[in-house]
């Protein structure tokens, strides 16, 4: 099978889904220093235990019409927008490149980057627990990659938090602590030049949406914003299309 089989595209869609599920429990706890094992899935609102048909990806939202059947608490449509984009996410994955190292990779990259993108959008903050377990995990995948190789994705790892840091000390903390973590994090996946790619589009996406809030007085211009959904928008468009980026930004010079 090469992975672009119906068959194999609608078992990623239904893998994705699941662990889409547990992102938002990821989403939702990581924040709070909660465990995301234990206890079993709970209405945030009135603390009910969920049963097992209240769990199901995307159809639970729909049957319960968005809120919680006891309490009436409304359900964030974020919950099924992240599981539909972790799908996504799988379904390409393996449309793309089969069933290849590269494919488990983009999955969980893709993965960490939509939990990184929520919590941050949320709670301006980057978990460790995301970040530092995804380093250890893109170095790995990424030397059993030929097409990244184990020294493209340390030099990406230190090149990324190198960049980002030098830039939170130039700007006495215009970058946080997390930032710094998350584009290590996205080099040990891409490797240093597709990274610096994603970096690019993400200051971009960044730079236009804050100068967007600016323009429509919402935000001054020395006020503070979450950068990590931008980051790890560029993040997700080089693990797909980096060597595209990159021919393109050299285009440019």
């Amino acid at each position: 099978m090469t992975g672009r089989e119906p068959l194999a595209l609608a078992s990623a869609a239904v893998f994705g889904l699941v662990v889409g599920s547990f992102l938002n429990v990821c989403i939702w706890r990581l924040p709070r220093r909660q465990s995301v094992v234990v206890p079993r899935s709970y209405c945030p609102a009135c603390e009910r235990p969920l049963l097992w048909w209240e769990l199901i990806p995307l159809l639970s939202y729909v049957f319960l019409g968005g809120k919680c059947r006891t309490c009436g608490a409304r359900i964030s449509p974020v919950y099924p927008l992240v599981e539909a984009g972790n799908a996504l996410v799988y379904v390409t994955s393996l449309l793309v490149w089969g069933w290849t190292v590269r494919a488990a990779a983009a999955a969980l990259f893709g993965s960490l980057l939509i939990v990184v993108s929520v919590v941050d959008g949320r709670h301006r903050l980057i978990p460790d627990r995301v970040t530092v377990p995804g380093m250890v995990c893109g170095l790995v995948l990424s030397a059993l990659d030929p097409t990244v190789g184990w020294w493209r994705a340390a030099v990406g790892l230190l090149l990324g938090g190198g960049l980002l840091l030098g830039i939170a000390v130039a700007t006495d903390g215009g970058m946080g602590g997390g930032d710094v973590k998350l584009a290590a994090m996205m080099g040990s996946f891409l490797g240093w030049s597709s990274l610096l790619a994603a970096l690019l589009v993400g200051f971009v996406l960044g730079a236009l949406w804050g100068g967007a809030l600016v323009l429509a007085g919402r935000k001054g211009r020395r006020d503070q914003m979450a950068f990590g959904p931008f980051l790890a928008t560029g993040g997700l468009l080089a693990a797909f299309w980096g060597p595209a980026l990159v021919v393109w930004y050299t285009g440019l010079l």
